[in-house]
């Protein structure tokens, strides 16, 4: 991906209702086979069906490509087709007994980091598919970006929002009741986090660049010229928080907290036109998460 056109930033076109089913049903297959790969508990069902719509994805997204007026559309089926990759690939690794009992006998900040850098076969995935599809940094937002950027209200800008979301969202998670019941100073949370520092920080890290990417950049992108801003936002949003229904909170807490992260991961960097603030939210979020679950099973 290079950095230097700036494609699909165009007003929204006028899909034809055929595009628009074809879109649908490629965000529902993509749904599917996220709740299905986490809520299945056989592995051979869910990593089959979750390579099989990911064939349906790319081949689909490749197809419509072909036909002009609906090569907006083949975009963004694809960028589904790239996220859809990861769950399948993290439910490959983990079936795997040897490396499910080495998971689980590591400290979790390795786990964590394991875990999630199986997202990097989806971000692999986006590459070939941007390098093959022309796709550019500019055109998916995935550089620097401003700092300073305006936000909804008045007057109110990035600089003084995304310190209070870091603040507000890692406060959340370290005044947790299971946090907090085991927390006994300062000195217990450097024993527990200084030997892993270098996990713990990469862990969040590699998460957070490759959903931001995933999500964010390249989902609302390519769907933002479908079906406006605002509609993108919230479908990249769904997607994103029921793809966490077993994270940590996971059920439908972790759901709707994850939506509503997403919304505002998305403002940062719709308002910003870069990654700098979502990425560092997300970042700053992922520490605090894996620092508190760290905390609470001491």
């Amino acid at each position: 991906m290079t950095a230097d056109a700036s494609p699909r930033q165009s007003p929204i076109r006028q899909t034809t209702g055929a595009g628009l089913t074809a879109l649908t049903l490629a965000v529902l297959a993509t749904v599917g086979s996220s709740l299905a790969i986490q809520l299945v508990a056989e592995d051979v069902p869910r990593i089959a069906l979750g390579i099989l719509v990911t064939l349906l994805l790319c081949v689909g997204g490749a197809l419509l490509r072909t036909r002009g007026r609906h090569r907006p559309v083949g975009d963004a089926v694809l960028a589904l087709g790239a996220l859809s990759v990861f769950g399948w690939a993290s439910a490959v690794i983990t079936s795997i007994p040897a490396v499910d009992r080495w998971l689980e006998a590591v400290p979790l900040a390795v786990a964590f980091l394991v875990v999630n850098a199986t997202k990097l076969t989806s971000v692999a995935a986006l590459v070939i598919i941007a390098v093959a599809c022309g796709w550019t940094r500019d055109g998916l937002l995935f550089v620097r970006g401003r700092i300073n950027g305006r936000t909804c209200v008045p007057g109110l800008r990035w600089p003084v929002v995304g310190p209070i979301v870091i603040v507000a969202v890692v406060a959340l998670f370290l005044t947790a009741p299971e946090v907090l019941a085991n927390f006994t100073g300062v000195r217990q949370v450097a024993d527990l986090l200084l030997p892993v520092l270098p996990f713990l920080l990469a862990g969040p890290l590699v998460n957070a660049v490759s959903e931001e990417l995933l999500y964010r950049h390249a989902l609302i992108t390519t769907l933002r010229p479908l079906i406006g801003a605002g509609v993108a936002v919230v479908v990249s949003s769904a997607i994103f928080g029921l793809g966490h229904v077993t994270g940590s909170p996971g059920g439908w807490t972790g759901v709707l907290f994850t939506f509503g992260y997403g919304l505002v991961s998305a403002l940062a960097m719709l308002q910003n036109r870069g990654t700098v603030w979502n990425t560092g939210i997300h970042f700053f979020a992922d520490l605090a998460a894996i620092s508190a679950l760290i905390i609470a099973a001491a």
